[in-house]
């Protein structure tokens, strides 16, 4: 019975030591640092062999390729520069046929022009003011017209709209979009493909421009937004 006491003394001084240390004031602390000490250490393994694995070269990372000065992809600035060498924006013709005399209407409303000049291009239909998304033009004897297609494209749309009336939508290259409204007719059908100059419809009235003469409402789009056709037309313009 002594022999088994004694056995089972050391145990009883090895929790009687774990008491002891776990007492004292600096204990805790030290425990602290030490397991600190340890989670700094395995962060700093970590993280340098993250710093390894970088270095090596494409065929030693399975899956990742690393790009480095001389393989490099090209900035926003170069994308945008080539961008502007490969996308050449077609230059439109005034959309009227050779023989007609014509003038500008109400213009584009331009968001950066003074109030002023703002004030010339909305249109006013059921009580409010809307801008004017195009240019108007209107033949010198006040009549309908030959609309002619500003440029080579394909026709995307046809149709009749309650508010401008006929409508024809054509796509050119780069996807630049130019766009026949408030047509007493259209000569063209959707998925037609017409050269510049080609006669597409004749100018007419609409209801949202009720005020106006017989015209062409004439919009160019980039990407769906309407922009300035001036942009886009050639340097002649109507007398």
């Amino acid at each position: 019975m002594e022999d088994k006491r004694n056995q089972k003394q050391p145990v009883s001084m090895k929790k009687s030591t774990w008491r002891s240390i776990l007492g004292k004031k600096w204990a805790f602390p030290a425990i602290y640092i030490g397991t600190a000490a340890i989670i700094l250490a395995f962060v700093m393994w970590y993280q340098g062999s993250l710093l390894n694995q970088a270095t090596k070269t494409p065929q030693q990372i399975d899956k990742v390729t690393v790009v480095n000065g001389e393989n490099k992809p090209a900035t926003v600035h170069e994308n945008e520069e080539a961008v502007a060498v490969n996308n050449t924006t077609p230059t439109l013709a005034w959309p009227v046929a050779k023989e007609v005399m014509y003038e500008i209407g109400m213009g584009f409303f331009n968001e950066e022009a003074n109030a002023d000049e703002q004030s010339k291009s909305l249109v006013k239909f059921n009580d409010s003011f809307v801008p004017h998304t195009g240019i108007d033009l209107i033949s010198t004897n006040g009549k309908g017209f030959d609309v002619a297609a500003a440029g080579d494209g394909k026709v995307m749309k046809v149709y009749n709209d309650q508010l401008v009336g006929n409508l024809v939508e054509i796509e050119h290259a780069n996807k630049l979009v130019s766009v026949y409204q408030s047509l007493e007719k259209a000569t063209v059908k959707e998925n037609d493909e017409v050269k510049q100059g080609q006669i597409i419809g004749t100018a007419g009235r609409n209801v949202f421009e009720k005020d106006a003469k017989a015209h062409l409402h004439f919009e160019v789009r980039m990407d769906g937004n309407s922009v300035d056709p001036h942009k886009f037309l050639k340097e002649a313009q109507p007398q």
